[in-house]
This record gives C-alpha cells, structure tokens and sequence, in this order.
C-alpha cells in the first residue's frame, strides 16, 4: 500500500506543460462554503510540492509574479484576476466570457444529466470529460490527505459516539436547491428516538477542520442527505466522503451516491425510513466495514485524486485539435 501511494504521488508531481504555479483566485476560507473546496484544492497542490498561492479580489498583488500560472477560479469571485495569455484558466461557473482568447478550460460538479451529452469520455465512476466543450465532471471529495485519513482509521477503536448527532453545513429553505424537507424528516425519526440533532451553520459560525472532525466523529450516526433537486439529478455531496473519512458510516438518501459506493453504505430515499435503516445497520457495524469505507475514500475521493484528474485532463485539453476560441463559442 505504501509503495502504491509513492508512486501516485510521483506520478503527481509530473508537471503538465504550460504551468509553473498554481493560484487559487477566490473565496478566503470561511467566507463562503466553496471556500472549503479552494481550501482543499490549496492544500493538496500544497502537498504535491507546487508552488501554490490563494487570493481574492481584496489582495494586492501589484507585486506578483503570475507568469505561467495554472488558476482555479469561481464565477462569483473573479472580478480582478489578472488576465494573461501565458497563464491557464480552469474555470467553475464562470460568469463572463473574459477568458474567451485565453487557455482556459471548465469544471463542474458530476450530474446525471451530463450522460446524455454526446463527447462524454468515462474516466471513472462519476468523473468524465468532454474535450469538444473543454470541460470536466467530477463530485467534490473529502476535505483530508490519505495520510490523516490513516490517522483516524488508527483511532477508529478509541472513538466514542454520543446518543447525538451534528450536521455540519447548510439547512436552506431554498425553492429549487434546499435540503430541509428531507432534512425535517430524518430530524423527525431523530426526535422520535429521543436522540437530539444540532445543526453548526457555517454561514454564521464557521468551524475548523479539527472541529468538524470531533462533532461528527462523536456523532452518533452522520447522514449525507440532499434535497429534492439533488437527489433527482444524481448529486454526489461530498459531506459523504468527509463523513466517512472522518470515521462515520456512509448514510444518504442519494441513490447515485450510493452506487458509488458499491451498495456498501446505507440509503434509503425517505429520510424518515434512512433513520432506521441506519441504526439497524449499526447493531451490527464493524470496524472493518468502517476501515473498507474509509479505504475507498482515501484511494478514490481525495483532493489528490481530484488534482490528479485536473492535470490528466488538462494534458488531454492541450493536445486536443480544438483551440481555446473554437471550444469557448461551443460552450
């Protein structure tokens, strides 16, 4: 296994052409939840050895040297990158067409709507390319390094679990994207078994890492649910890897996460019924079935993994026929 994880990391560290550092141009940590996924792209390039940088439109960066640069940005925060043509854009969600003559190219979330698109390459389960539109698909992933996953697969028999349980992120009443219906309903079954439910709002009380860890390590179940929206269009939310990766079982109502995980977690597309799936599921529970999860998420579903499909991607995009401006008016 360890031999396994040098090579990777080797492999890693092969630069792709055309880039000598990597900025992330965004959301500052806790300002925003996408915040945590620059965070975690920050500290997995960090940890292969790139030379890597992170601002945001409030930095003064007059005195910064961003020749050949590789940038990761986001539509709502980019208003004052710079704008160079010896640079590469990998771009989610931009909101203008300002990289249109620049080397650029998209990322976005994995949705079960991309399997009708006609140029789709399968890389993975949940992960594809489309070099025609220049554009990747992949889910988020946990926020850790396999080695600090390894850490807390080590203490796996010295956690205790409270007769509690913490969600960590957003509730939103929100028409098309809100969670709480299916939230109420597992909070419900939680009530109903005396077991209370606290929910840590990162919008108003953000939390460390660390922190993160304790509450739904301690918890005594930790569910991945998504809302309505998420659930139809086959939206993997990557609270799964984390609290997985953090040493809880897999629970979702997410019928495509599921999948990906084998049939190895719990799911059940009512929240009310998951609740008693769940602890079914935990009268019996093992370390190793734990340690099996955890060992899917730090060989699949960490940042590593996701920079590593960024740079073979990237490596496919560049010897693609299709220029940037070609790619761009398809998009």
């Amino acid at each position: 296994m360890m031999l396994r994880y040098l090579v990777f990391l080797l492999l890693l560290c092969l630069p792709v052409t055309g880039f000598e550092k990597v900025v992330i141009w965004g959301h500052k940590l806790h300002s925003h939840t996408h915040s945590y996924i620059h965070n975690s792209f920050y500290r997995a390039f960090l940890h292969l050895g790139y030379p890597t940088y992170w601002f945001d439109d409030q930095d003064d960066v007059s005195d910064f040297d961003f020749s050949n640069s590789l940038f990761l940005t986001e539509g709502q925060v980019d208003k004052m990158i710079p704008l160079r043509e010896d640079a590469i854009y990998l771009l989610h969600n931009p909101a203008s067409n300002k990289y249109q003559s620049l080397c650029h190219a998209f990322f976005q979330v994995y949705t079960d709507d991309i399997l009708s698109y006609p140029n789709l390459i399968r890389v993975a389960d949940c992960i594809y390319y489309d070099l025609a539109k220049r554009t990747l698909f992949m889910p988020w992933a946990t926020d850790l390094l396999p080695k600090e996953i390894d850490e807390i697969k080590e203490n796996l028999p010295n956690m205790k679990r409270e007769r509690i349980i913490w969600w960590v992120g957003t509730l939103s009443k929100e028409p098309l994207h809100g969670n709480l219906a299916e939230i109420s309903e597992f909070i419900t079954a939680c009530e109903e078994n005396g077991i209370p439910f606290y929910h840590s709002n990162p919008w108003l009380h953000p939390i460390s890492t660390e922190e993160h860890i304790s509450l739904i390590s301690s918890s005594y179940m930790a569910p991945a649910l998504v809302g309505t929206w998420q659930k139809k269009k086959g939206y993997i939310p990557c609270r799964l890897f984390k609290n997985i990766s953090y040493g809880q079982m897999g629970i979702t109502n997410s019928l495509r996460a599921y999948e990906l995980f084998q049939k190895k977690i719990v799911y059940h597309p009512d929240c009310h019924q998951l609740f008693f799936e769940a602890e079914a599921k935990l009268a019996h529970y093992t370390i190793e079935e734990q340690k099996e999860l955890m060992d899917f998420v730090r060989d699949h579903h960490t940042y590593l993994n996701r920079v590593a499909t960024i740079l073979d991607f990237l490596e496919k995009v560049e010897s693609s026929p299709l220029t940037s401006q070609e790619s761009s008016s398809s998009s």
